[in-house]
């Protein structure tokens, strides 16, 4: 997901944990993912209720983000490049 106002990515949760849900209906998940947002700090559903694959994952984040983040970032999220070994290659390559 891309951020309309700053056009950049959404910054991910800064971690993750699975919570029981109490009384799920026949077709919901008995266990949800939930991930930690940078701003407001509350768990969020990372996932649907229903139990079923979807298309696209990161929907459920990307919502909460839009909404919540207003163009925040995690420190050091701000970064184009990671500086792994393919980084360093082309940068002693001049490229």
């Amino acid at each position: 997901g891309v951020s309309a106002t700053t056009g950049r990515p959404f910054s991910p949760p800064l971690s993750y944990r699975t919570s029981s849900r109490r009384h799920p209906l026949k077709f919901e998940r008995s266990e949800i993912l939930e991930g930690r947002c940078h701003k407001c700090k509350k768990w969020v559903p990372v996932e649907s209720t229903k139990d079923c694959e979807v298309k696209v994952k990161e929907l459920f984040w990307w919502k909460h983000a839009a909404t919540c983040h207003q163009g925040s970032q995690v420190p050091g999220d701000d970064d184009f490049y990671e500086q792994d070994d393919v980084f360093r290659r082309l940068e002693e390559l001049g490229l």
